[in-house]
């Protein structure tokens, strides 16, 4: 029997099946498909010819800037080596000059004595006076070989190893929630810990309590230091201030050191109770702990003063919390609470204007009593959110589109992206490592 067209309205008989889609039409509206097909080809063709033109316009100057200034910096390095190199041999070459010269004073001095007393004595015979001669000649022949050519030197090429700089492609790891890999190392945690955690380029910073801990890319303990200002609620970096940033549950915020691990409380940040921090190049984002957050920015190049106070409705809505903050390429991620319809948004604001710029539902069932959902950013300006009370990982594409949901076992608290390729998964008794 026959099939009909599939077109909704169509009364005609099938002629053609499209193999594309799998659908049946009759010829006219295969004919509408063909070309609404075709019509979906043009932006394609577009974008195609966009990235064509912005490839001929690219400078390759431009591109390899930033590499030639290490490259530069290396030259630098090395002149600054060979310099270092060539005083040492100098000041050795003085050195053994002197030594020569100090020898050679030693024997004059010894002649003028031997000298002084024959004359006092007065008892020089012509053998005397035939030896003192010819000590004579010899410390002159001694002098003049210490003008003349009193040391040798041996002068080898530097031989550059081509291997001293190598240039590739970058190795780029990315992260697949469907394609984790198996964990590498688990390092266990106190009970008593809150899940707090950051990253810069170089360390990992954790709350161990009683401790903070430094860990390294090789996960090797760098420093500990007993914490004994209240529960760790948060941590951010901050590259402008060259240090971590604790916000803890006393309403206090404090300054560590990455390199001593020194603590030193902000006293410019007045006393609220906060929930959440991140750091922009040039200010500090805090949220506090009421229903209706307000966000509070603090000026980083001017001594943490505060330049910003966003209210409902511009940080969120009055019935709405916010649950976390997270900073990435002059825009911010609010994992939004909404206590109205007990649903989750990741919502993705400007840093400047809090304007934004997109928002997205999660599968996530609301809970005032659920922990803390957690997110951070990672590469590309995607982002995680980290849900525990179901053990999901969101993975949010720079869109706004959710790229993967996966279940993570056991149920995850926190997560961050180290370096470039680990991810640390932080569990309510562990941390669990993976490489990407």
């Amino acid at each position: 029997m026959p099939q009909m067209c599939v077109t909704d309205g169509c009364k005609y008989t099938s002629r053609v099946l499209c193999h594309c889609c799998n659908k049946n039409l009759c010829l006219e509206h295969l004919q509408e498909h063909n070309e609404l097909t075709n019509a979906q080809l043009n932006p394609l063709v577009d974008e195609i010819n966009t990235l064509s033109a912005e490839l001929i316009m690219l400078n390759c100057d431009d591109i390899t800037r930033n590499y030639r200034e290490k490259l530069d910096q290396w030259r630098d390095d090395c002149f600054t080596v060979i310099n270092q190199f060539y005083d040492k041999k100098c000041e050795e070459l003085n050195q053994f000059c002197y030594k020569r010269i100090d020898l050679l004073q030693t024997d004059l001095e010894q002649m003028r004595s031997k000298i002084s007393k024959l004359i006092t004595e007065q008892e020089m015979n012509t053998e005397d006076m035939e030896i003192l001669q010819l000590n004579i000649s010899d410390l002159r022949h001694k002098f003049n070989q210490l003008q003349e050519k009193s040391m040798e030197i041996t002068l080898n090429p530097l031989i550059i190893n081509e291997n001293l700089i190598s240039i590739k492609a970058t190795k780029v790891f990315e992260l697949d929630l469907s394609k984790l890999s198996l964990p590498y190392r688990n390092i266990s945690s106190t009970d008593q810990s809150w899940p707090a955690m950051a990253t810069n380029d170089r360390y990992l910073l954790v709350d161990q309590y009683p401790n903070i801990m430094l860990f390294n890319h090789d996960l090797k303990v760098i420093k500990q230091i007993p914490w004994s200002y209240g529960f760790i609620r948060n941590i951010c970096w901050s590259s402008t201030s060259n240090s971590f940033i604790i916000i803890n549950n006393e309403k206090e915020v404090f300054f560590v050191d990455e390199n001593c691990l020194s603590i030193e409380r902000i006293q410019t940040i007045e006393e609220q109770y906060w929930w959440s921090c991140t750091c922009s190049d040039t200010s500090l984002f805090l949220t506090n702990t009421t229903m209706g957050t307000n966000i509070f920015q603090f000026n980083l190049l001017s001594s943490y003063q505060l330049s910003k106070r966003w209210k409902p409705p511009y940080s969120c809505k009055q019935h709405e919390y916010i649950d976390d903050i997270s900073y990435q390429n002059g825009t911010l991620a609010l994992v939004i609470k909404v206590s109205s319809s007990n649903t989750v948004h990741l919502e993705l604001r400007s840093s400047k204007t809090l304007d934004r710029l997109w928002s997205i539902q999660l599968d996530i069932k609301k809970s005032w009593f659920q922990q803390t959902i957690r997110c951070c950013s990672l590469k590309y300006d995607e982002w995680l959110v980290v849900e525990g009370n179901t053990s999901h990982l969101f993975h949010i594409l720079k869109n706004g589109k959710m790229k993967v949901m996966g279940e993570y076992k056991p149920s995850p608290v926190n997560a961050v992206l180290f370096a470039s390729n680990i991810f640390v998964v932080r569990t309510a008794n562990n941390m669990i490592f993976h490489r990407l």
